[in-house]
């Protein structure tokens, strides 16, 4: 009571021990305090600051119903996601359903929250217990029929992974009921297991000829069907969707056994092309060990333990770090400097995955060279591999040796978790410790992506000059001076950006020729232009971006022929399709340039295509059909001015149209 008295005259609690404040909420829910209930409230909040304190204070907070207390240890416990799914403590606080009522009575046990924590817990493990408790939680906490069906659908593949088919039926049937209609896939898979086929066949037939069909509809199918009719069915599949990886497996699996083994590897790069999969490059490295080129199996498995440094191969019973060993007595050994010398060579090339090889054989003898992790992420990043990436940038930070360093590399995660000014904050704090080229070249990027005005870009000159004044290597400072080419271009200083370009050129930076294709293009040197990228495409094989780039300096036919090798490279770059889109469209063929739109986007719903086929279809009087794709494009970016302003005006002559 002297802690009440003394709380009633000071309205202050940092006088008192926590145990104190403990019981002066208690006090305040007994006898209806609303204002010292909400002042404990926040005062225990802010003594939340690991997991040691989460856990001492979060049984208080569910009890006493204190809703800050309990948000800021959920807080603590969620960032230590996803090493915290092994602590049982932690999720004991989530997994079972008088665990959600708790959190529910306290405000916190949303249909998002068990989203959350169920997706990180598939990610590391689909068929552990904990998942399935969370997806079982997570039907629970849904309120509309979506949100049924999607936790449904989850909790029946993680069942199907626990090879508890039944139930796994039983769930998708629920979800599918929901108007879930890749439930109905789920069904046909648990069916299938156990042990019936044609009833499987018949019900993925029936899906194909009630809905519009799609690549995963096809490729389902063909696991039930057999001969020809299953290589047509994959065919199908990757006609209509090729980002689906199973139809090329089976593909080069089928060659492998015709003794094919060549044709096998050219079937398994289609894919691997332009989607790092680990499964994929696994294959792809038994192919080669079958044709005794073990040094391109041992690149292949390095680049699968660099996704995925855990992975498992030949059906999770041999590591990675095995066959490494194992592999590696059947090839010349490389010194440190050789390394270097390959990993240079490789990444003038733009060869991506050679380049992650040599890195990962690297950092194998010195795994806490935070220049490598760092080097390593930029290759993720640029392979699309965005996990994978900032698990490197993360242990990069981790083991940096000096705090200017740390701070640089703090300021990429940042810039790439989209906090800009923060990553300009860490930039600014690691020169002012020390004066590095990474500092100054996070500076001039964060800059350069955040204002474009002739000033700032004048600044952002000056700032990665400063950064090709420290000391660096070769690889780095090319892209130093290809950026620099690119700021003159944009400020119409095309003979300093051609300078630019042809210095990094010399240190072989290949990237620089497109850049330099760009200064003959501004100069109206098309023919020029071409031939530069020319040189790139015969320097950088099978690189889907630069044949992209030089149909821009080509006439008509040649530009498609270039963006078909694009798309045949990279289905998933979307510029070819929205080019050959507008081309039928201006020979008047409508629907073609519709259904060249629509064969891109059954697979990769990309906001610029949405648009673009919403105002094909204003143009041609479908005002419900242009109404649903500006919804859908809306869902990607609610902002995009384009889209709202032809969103309203379809609204209006809809509108119109119906008062007459």
């Amino acid at each position: 009571m002297r802690a009440v008295e003394v709380y009633s005259r000071t309205r202050r609690l940092d006088y008192f021990s926590a145990e104190i404040v403990l019981e002066l909420l208690s006090f305040a829910n007994r006898f209806c305090c609303e204002e010292l209930k909400s002042a404990c409230d926040a005062h225990l909040a802010s003594l939340v600051g690991n997991i040691e304190d989460a856990m001492a204070l979060i049984e208080y907070g569910l009890e006493e119903t204190a809703n800050l207390v309990v948000a800021s240890c959920l807080q603590v416990m969620l960032r230590e996601l996803p090493s915290n799914l092994y602590n049982w403590k932690v999720m004991k606080n989530f997994c079972s359903s008088q665990a959600r009522e708790r959190l529910a009575r306290a405000g916190h046990a949303s249909f998002l929250l068990y989203y959350f924590l169920s997706h990180v817990a598939m990610e590391e493990s689909m068929a552990s217990n904990t998942t399935v408790m969370l997806l079982e939680r997570l039907g629970e906490c849904a309120t509309e029929k979506w949100q049924k069906a999607l936790a449904f659908h989850q909790l029946g593949c993680a069942l199907l992974e626990r090879k508890d088919y039944k139930d796994a039926q039983r769930c998708f049937g629920v979800a599918a009921a929901a108007s879930h209609v890749y439930s109905m896939a789920g069904i046909a898979r648990a069916k299938h297991e156990q042990g019936q086929r044609y009833s499987a066949y018949k019900l993925m037939s029936s899906l194909i000829l009630e809905y519009k069909p799609v690549g995963w509809m096809y490729q389902e199918r063909s696991l039930y069907n057999i001969g020809r009719e299953k290589i047509l069915d994959l065919k199908t599949a990757t006609e209509l969707d090729p980002t689906l990886s199973f139809p090329y497996k089976y593909r080069a699996v089928a060659k492998v056994e015709e003794n094919q083994i060549r044709g096998a590897i050219l079937e398994i790069d289609k894919i691997i092309g332009f989607k790092l999969l680990p499964d994929c490059l696994e294959l792809r490295a038994w192919f080669f060990i079958a044709l005794k080129d073990y040094e391109s199996a041992l690149r292949d498995i390095r680049v699968v333990l660099t996704l995925e440094p855990n992975y498992m191969m030949f059906h999770g019973k041999v590591t990675g770090d095995y066959l490494i060993e194992h592999l590696s007595h059947r090839v010349q050994q490389l010194s440190e400097a050789d390394c270097w010398m390959q990993l240079y060579q490789r990444w003038s090339c733009i060869d991506d995955i050679g380049s992650l090889a040599v890195i990962h054989q690297m950092l194998v003898n010195d795994p806490g060279k935070s220049l490598l992790r760092f080097r390593q992420s930029l290759l993720l990043l640029r392979l699309n591999c965005q996990k994978a990436a900032m698990r490197s940038l993360r242990l990069a930070r981790n083991h940096s040796s000096s705090e200017n360093e740390r701070l640089v590399y703090e300021g990429w995660i940042l810039y790439d978790t989209g906090y800009r000014e923060e990553a300009l904050s860490r930039a600014d704090k690691s020169i002012s410790l020390q004066r590095s080229f990474e500092a100054f070249f996070l500076k001039a990027y964060s800059l350069a992506d955040t204002t474009l005005d002739p000033e700032s870009s004048s600044y952002v000159v000056q700032i990665l000059g400063e950064a090709l004044k420290c000391p660096s290597d070769g690889l780095r400072k090319g892209q130093a001076l290809n950026n620099l080419g690119s700021v003159h271009v944009d400020c119409g200083n095309l003979d300093l950006a051609a300078d630019c370009y042809s210095n990094a050129l010399e240190i072989k930076h290949a990237r620089a020729h497109q850049g330099l294709a760009r200064v003959y293009h501004q100069r109206n040197h098309r023919q020029a232009a071409y031939e530069e990228m020319t040189k790139l495409i015969e320097k950088a094989r099978n690189n889907a971006s630069a044949y992209e780039k030089r149909s821009e300096y080509c006439g008509r036919e040649m530009a498609k022929n270039d963006l078909d090798a694009a798309t045949q490279l990279d289905p998933l770059r979307t510029y070819p399709y929205r080019y050959r889109a507008a081309v039928l469209m201006d020979d008047q063929k409508e629907t073609e340039a519709v259904e060249e739109l629509t064969k891109a986007i059954a697979f990769k719903p990309d906001l610029q295509m949405l648009h673009l086929r919403a105002a094909f279809y204003e143009s041609m009087g479908n005002l419900t059909s242009a109404l649903q794709d500006c919804q859908a494009a809306l869902c990607l970016d609610p902002d995009h001015k384009e889209t709202l302003d032809l969103y309203n005006r379809a609204q209006e002559l809809a509108v119109n149209l119906q008062l007459k």
